[in-house]
């Protein structure tokens, strides 16, 4: 991994989040930029006041930047749709944006535009909260699905430069069975062979690894639950689920697990 971009607007959840992409970038060796999409103080401005707005914006993303070793991009345009499209100028690995709930979806960091990247986003993507300082273990949620092995694969890639082990959850919801779950032809050993599969690039990378197959709850629930027993721990999910993971085409278990859990969401669109 050799690039991250965190979006920054001047708040103390964008200057959290551009903390937290510092300390990422610098563990696993990526270069850092800061990137803020401009916002003018009306929807026409006279060219010189335009120039001069600019240039004062731009000083401003400079000094929030001072203290990091990071270069910094003055961005035009909806700012969803510009940071992705300078995430894919510069082929980066992570985008960074601050994130929060209270009391629901409305109050999250950046309000509309965490909102469509976690539903839209063509790049990994970390949505941080205020309570999360560092990456010290990751919980993927797999399901086999396209978004879930691209999710599976980040983590592959991305373990061993962090130094972090990972727990990767399948929610499964079986047909009712009257055979033990100890045995070979149960559900449950079906489960746990299938998460073997789909969790081997991130054994083969000689990554500890601990798999989980909670049956009968919600995907929210199961990710929930393994993020409590590691509180350093980030999520990664794909956006493309399927089963237990469905809700993931439309952003709304990354959101989800922002608002219940407080644990920074990295959101893995499928290949």
């Amino acid at each position: 991994m050799h690039h991250v971009i965190a979006g920054l607007d001047g708040s103390a959840a964008s200057a959290h989040a551009l903390r937290w992409a510092a300390d990422f970038a610098g563990r696993i060796g990526a270069s850092l930029m800061g990137a803020r999409v401009f916002e003018p103080t009306q929807a026409e401005l006279p060219p010189q006041q335009d120039r001069l707005m600019h240039e004062f914006q731009r000083e401003e993303l400079e000094g929030w930047c001072v203290e990091f070793p990071s270069s910094t991009e003055l961005l035009d345009g909806d700012p969803p749709d510009a940071l992705l499209d300078a995430a894919r100028r510069r082929a980066t690995d992570l985008l960074v944006v601050g994130g929060r709930g209270s009391g629901g979806f409305a109050d999250l960091h950046l309000g509309s535009t965490a909102h469509h990247l976690a539903r839209h986003t063509t790049v990994p993507l970390a949505i941080v909260t205020q309570t999360s300082d560092t990456v010290g273990h990751l919980v993927a949620g797999v399901d086999g699905s396209s978004g879930s092995l691209a999710a599976v694969e980040f983590c592959a890639r991305l373990a061993p430069g962090l130094g972090v082990g990972v727990t990767a959850v399948h929610a499964f919801e079986p047909f009712a069975e009257w055979v033990p779950a100890s045995d070979p032809e149960s559900w449950h050993s079906h489960a746990m062979a299938e998460l073997e599969e789909w969790t081997a690039p991130i054994r083969d990378a000689g990554v500890p690894l601990e798999t989980i197959v909670d049956r009968d709850i919600h995907p929210v629930a199961a990710l929930e639950r393994a993020l409590a027993d590691h509180p350093d721990a980030a999520a990664v999910v794909g956006i493309r689920g399927r089963g237990g993971f469905a809700g993931l085409r439309l952003g709304r278990v990354p959101l989800q697990l922002v608002h219940h859990t407080g644990a920074t969401v990295i959101v893995i669109p499928a290949r």
